[in-house]
């Protein structure tokens, strides 16, 4: 078998390319920039936007609706209405907003604005009657709610945070490359059978591995449209795509040289993801398998199987806690839900299609239901920087996975 090949055999290769891609960042900030000039440029601006998230909030004795919207012209930002509206989760409204007092750094990390004069553009209906199909195979509320985020990233209440933070498997309610990667590998093998019978038949020529692997990434696109882009699935199918491109021409694609390619890919044409928590959360996880898989070469794969979960688990915790200070007796049962999560996934997605989803709604509130003594803290900034130093270090040791 041939040698893998890596990404770049000179200092001059990777100066091409961090050039390149530092071309196409200013390109994309200069795209944003436009945009943003043309929205100061009306003090009332009129758009319309998809809901991606709408929750009830009280403040200070009074209650009014929180939106988080993703505007025709790219860009997300918060508003708020004092008025009792309907779930408008994944419809299009239409509305007037005001502008002032946003920064270009604002519009970047996403700002607050007030909108008015709100109506509905458009409604989803066809994901809605998915949701729906889903939702009414459920009783009780916070099954309804589970199983929507897990299939349609429909944001989760904080009753429903706080029960999947308490044990640890907030990254499993959120769908991201985990959920994506099982979805491929669920595709790939239903495709699989029906695609090598007529290969065998009429196009016995073709690479089926190849064809069925961009078959399958062209329905996740539309599963991504579906969704409306979620950010972290977007960050997952990017690197996907990458990944693909990368392996087809016979690169490592196990590496970290191949992860930084893919996140400064990523940023190049993304760049308000830079301001994304769950990218950098995404980042690291990534960064912590590969270097599992360098450090742990001889594991046998059910041995990879639960030590990796374990060794992520334990990793992230310094990262994680700089932004979310829970920690619970009960989270150390986090790496035994992440493996059950494999077969759990699918399973319930078939379970859905059937329209029996409900089978193991009652071990599942059973679960939700344990409580454990909650304690908290915070990763102080100067322990993160030495932590990420020292994990940086390290990749020299483990450069060749």
């Amino acid at each position: 078998m041939l040698p893998k090949l890596t990404l770049f055999d000179s200092k001059k290769d990777f100066g091409i390319f961090l050039g390149a891609v530092f071309l196409i960042l200013l390109i994309n900030i200069a795209l944003k920039y436009h945009t943003y000039t043309e929205l100061k440029s009306h003090k009332v601006y009129q758009t319309s936007s998809v809901v991606i998230n709408q929750y009830q909030k009280t403040k200070h004795n009074k209650t009014y609706i929180v939106f988080k919207l993703r505007a025709k012209d790219g860009f997300v930002f918060y508003s708020t209405s004092k008025e009792d509206l309907k779930d408008l989760y994944g419809d299009t409204i239409s509305f007037k907003m005001m502008t002032k007092n946003i920064t270009f750094l604002d519009f970047f990390k996403g700002f607050y604005a007030p909108i008015y004069d709100i109506w509905i553009d458009k409604k989803d209906r066809f994901k809605t009657t998915l949701l729906d199909k889903i939702t009414l195979q459920h009783q009780n509320p916070i099954m309804k709610e589970l199983f929507s985020a897990l299939f349609f990233a429909k944001p989760v209440s904080k009753e429903l945070r706080e029960k999947v933070s308490n044990l640890g498997i907030s990254h499993l309610i959120a769908i991201s490359g985990f959920h994506l990667g099982v979805l491929f590998f669920i595709l790939y093998f239903l495709l699989d059978r029906v695609y090598k019978f007529f290969q065998n038949r009429y196009f016995p020529y073709r690479n089926r591995k190849f064809d069925l692997t961009v078959f399958v990434i062209v329905l996740l696109f539309g599963y991504l449209y579906l969704l409306g882009f979620v950010p972290s699935l977007v960050r997952s199918y990017v690197m996907m795509i990458v990944g693909f491109y990368l392996y087809d021409r016979y690169f490592n694609i196990i590496s970290f040289e191949v992860l930084l390619v893919a996140v400064m890919l990523i940023l190049s044409f993304l760049p308000e993801f830079f301001f994304s928590i769950g990218f950098w959360f995404s980042v690291s996880g990534v960064f912590f398998i590969y270097q599992f898989l360098g450090l742990f070469k001889n594991l046998k794969p059910w041995q990879v199987m639960i030590a990796l979960n374990i060794w992520v688990f334990v990793m992230m915790i310094p990262i994680v806690h700089v932004v979310f200070s829970k920690w619970t007796f009960l989270q150390l049962v986090s790496p035994l839900l992440s493996m059950a999560f494999v077969v759990f996934y699918p399973l319930e997605l078939f379970l859905h299609i059937f329209g029996v989803g409900d089978i193991f709604d009652g071990l599942i509130l059973q679960l939700f239901s344990l409580e454990s003594v909650r304690y908290h803290f915070f990763t102080p900034k100067w322990l993160l920087i030495v932590y990420i130093l020292v994990n940086f270090y390290f990749i020299k040791k483990i450069k060749h996975i």
